[in-house]
């Protein structure tokens, strides 16, 4: 079965075509260009989106849950809640991240999520984000600093046997001892090795990229503020190219003004937009938890009852609509920050509408809301008037 999807602004992200054609076939796009140059097939469902923007479909690199789920509960249903939730904002691939636990409860989790990815190909929960456990509890955010392992190889092995494969990232604090070897040995093993939750100075975080490193976790958070005369994660973070980093566009989690200065340094090419959400993304004001802690939700903000911001509410569909209007980002480096960027990270080989490649795609209107989602060419999503 075609799709063809005509009308709307298309943004690949690398341009955009106005009064755009899209069409699919099977699980692929098939063409894409105007109106007046592209031909419809005759068994094309045709489908009307004058009016709206259509890009690629978003790939989160950090989720803990949404909707009211947590990947870290365990279970085949509240993985399903997660990623239909996700749909609905306009996500086509996202990894689904545990946090710390005790051993035995851990390596349970990442085998029950690596088997329900393992069953579930055609899920929009691509692959896992394993944040931890080798943390530095000095800078533990809102993890349960009781929880947190000492690196070692013999540990991530473990980790990896479980996820059979699918941890696709992993978050350390490459100070640590022993730290360096498991960054080398994960790096081996094709994961990507992200710097989070670290007092690491800036001689350490030159060190771990040459041990492999290549990411840096939710960039300003859980790490030293910026200092002229000790640097640290955040002056390597904003100098070496070597470094992706992520950024939750939430305007609180990072002020819009030091947005602004990550994309004049980094540029949007080195941007990957994550929300970082937890089961309270969607959801009522009110009492939640993560890693066994109280979790309040107020105006959109989680927090520990200390004050320490508990992962985002946040969706992409509204990150590029908070980047674009709190910055000066054009709306094609949003969308590319939002989807292409985070797919070359973990080579997905998503990310972009052209011919040939996997249509997932996203219908919004120009208030940024998801009317549709794409998932690997079916309507996964359809928003109801």
């Amino acid at each position: 079965m075609n799709i063809a999807l005509v009308g709307g602004t298309v943004v690949t992200p690398f341009r955009k075509i106005e009064n755009g054609a899209i069409i699919t076939f099977d699980e692929t796009i098939y063409e894409v260009g105007s109106i007046q140059s592209t031909k419809i097939p005759d068994n094309s469902e045709v489908i009307d989106i004058s009016g709206r923007i259509i890009c690629p479909g978003f790939v989160d690199l950090l989720v803990h849950g949404g909707g009211g789920y947590g990947f870290a509960d365990g279970t085949f249903e509240s993985y399903e809640k997660i990623g239909k939730y996700f749909l609905e904002h306009g996500s086509t691939h996202i990894l689904g991240s545990l946090h710390a636990k005790p051993e035995d409860q851990l390596l349970h989790d990442m085998e029950l999520l690596s088997d329900y990815i393992t069953r579930n190909p055609q899920s929009n929960i691509k692959g896992i984000h394993m944040e931890g456990p080798f943390l530095n509890p000095a800078l533990k955010g809102a993890m349960n600093e009781s929880y947190l392992w000492k690196p070692s190889v013999e540990s991530f092995l473990k980790l990896w046997d479980a996820s059979k494969g699918l941890m696709k990232m992993m978050t350390i604090a490459p100070e640590l001892d022993g730290a360096l070897e498991v960054i080398r040995e994960a790096s081996f093993h094709g994961v990507v090795c992200s710097i989070g939750h670290s007092t690491g100075s800036y001689e350490d975080i030159d060190k771990a990229i040459d041990y492999g490193a290549a990411h840096v976790t939710h960039m300003f958070n859980a790490m030293k503020p910026f200092h002229h005369r000790f640097p640290s994660v955040v002056t390597a973070a904003l100098l070496r190219d070597e470094l992706k980093i992520e950024l939750i566009a939430d305007t609180f989690h990072v002020h819009p003004a030091i947005m602004e200065l990550l994309l004049k340094v980094k540029s949007p090419k080195g941007i990957v937009l994550i929300t970082d959400s937890i089961r309270a993304g969607g959801m009522h004001e009110g009492e939640y938890h993560f890693s066994d802690q109280k979790v309040l939700m107020k105006d959109k903000k989680a927090f520990l009852e200390d004050g320490t911001l508990a992962g985002s509410t946040l969706t992409l569909n509204l990150a590029i609509k908070n980047i674009v209007e709190t910055t000066d980002t054009r709306l094609t480096d949003a969308v590319r920050m939002a989807s292409l960027n985070g797919a070359k990270v973990i080579n997905a080989g998503a990310g972009i509408i052209a011919a040939g490649k996997t249509a997932d795609m996203v219908v919004m209107d120009k208030n940024y809301n998801v009317e549709m989602t794409i998932l690997n060419g079916k309507i996964a999503y359809q928003h109801k008037l």
